[in-house]
């Protein structure tokens, strides 16, 4: 539904307060909210299989990607759970994994892991991935705004991608739509997905925020270079938005995974695995959040277009390497990736 005038005012006197927070200055920003109702979860459950012959080349390991160290000295996850704490305390993120991944996670213990986790007895895709923390949210705060951050994203910009992030979020406190968050594309890459935004919805703070025509998934080269023309945008999966909009396009177009998991909700407990839980997804078909539920309600979404992030979904090797070498990045195992592919071109 599209937002009636009078609202698209109201977000846009808010969004005046937070849109200095795109700026240039990378200080650390306080660790608290735009609200106190905000809640982020992060998607840490993939299996992370396009990347395992590579992550064992260069790091030794098979894990997925999420909770590599690729660069540095953190983890991809870390990564995310560090953004997130620049917008709410600890005790408000939930972190999403699956069963089997326990063993990576304790890695992170000496670091403290942050907020709550919640393990899913099978990877479902981002359907079930989401509802459930969704659901378990539900029950404590009804009327909370929830963010979700992907755990296997690469952010060279933090504080300014943090602040589109609490833009989006202020947006979407006010507004009965999803706010997905696009970033500006410096290549006409073909393993993305894309956004094709409409008109903006308003002139001021709400100049960077416009409907949503569709999405393009992985597109061909040719299409790739159109949408790259027409300045389309890259969707992160960055959302935000009200508990109660998500949960409502769930009843929509993920009305049985809603239905299997809903029961099941009050019961959740980070420490143990609830009754019925694994029976719910065995007999459940995974579902892809963005196909099942954005791709087929655009008016319910508004994007805000990030510009000036350099953002990578760190999705295959050759990606990963352009991102580095374009940043002046020399992790120590690029050198000798760098030469293996090259001998290996050769001898091809």
């Amino acid at each position: 539904m599209k937002p009636i005038l009078g609202v698209i005012t109201k977000a846009a006197e808010g969004l005046a307060r937070t849109s200095s927070l795109c700026s240039d200055d990378q200080s650390r920003p306080r660790v608290s909210g735009p609200r106190g109702d905000l809640w982020i979860v992060v998607l840490a459950g993939g299996r992370g299989t396009r990347l395992q012959s590579f992550t064992q080349q260069v790091l030794g390991t098979e894990r997925p990607k999420q909770f590599c160290r690729i660069i540095g000295t953190r983890s991809m996850l870390r990564h995310t759970w560090d953004r997130a704490l620049r917008l709410v305390p600890p005790e408000r993120i939930i972190t999403v994994v699956t069963a089997g991944q326990e063993e990576y996670l304790a890695e992170e213990c000496l670091r403290g892991i942050p907020g709550t986790l919640l393990v899913q007895p099978t990877n479902r895709e981002t359907g079930p991935g989401l509802l459930l923390p969704l659901l378990w949210i539900a029950g404590r705060e009804p009327q909370a705004t929830v963010a979700v951050f992907p755990a296997d994203h690469f952010v060279w910009e933090e504080v300014r991608f943090v602040g589109y992030v609490r833009r989006a979020v202020e947006a979407a406190s006010l507004l009965d739509q999803l706010i997905l968050l696009g970033v500006e594309a410096d290549a006409p890459e073909t393993g993305y997905g894309w956004i094709r935004p409409d008109g903006p919805i308003a002139d001021g703070p709400l100049a960077d925020f416009y409907g949503v025509q569709g999405f393009v998934e992985k597109p061909d080269a040719h299409t790739a270079a159109h949408l790259y023309r027409e300045r389309h945008l890259w969707n992160t999966f960055v959302l935000a938005g009200h508990l109660r909009t998500y949960l409502r396009l769930a009843e929509s177009g993920m009305a049985e995974v809603l239905a299997a998991l809903r029961p099941l909700a009050a019961r959740l407990d980070p420490r143990a695995t609830p009754v019925g839980l694994v029976d719910a997804y065995r007999a459940m078909r995974s579902t892809n959040f963005s196909k099942a539920l954005l791709a087929r309600h655009p008016e319910d979404l508004l994007v805000l277009a990030a510009r000036g992030v350099s953002w990578s979904d760190w999705g295959d090797p050759d990606r990963i390497v352009r991102t580095l070498r374009r940043l002046g990045l020399t992790p120590p195992w690029l050198t000798g990736y760098a030469d293996s592919r090259s001998f290996a071109e050769q001898e091809g």
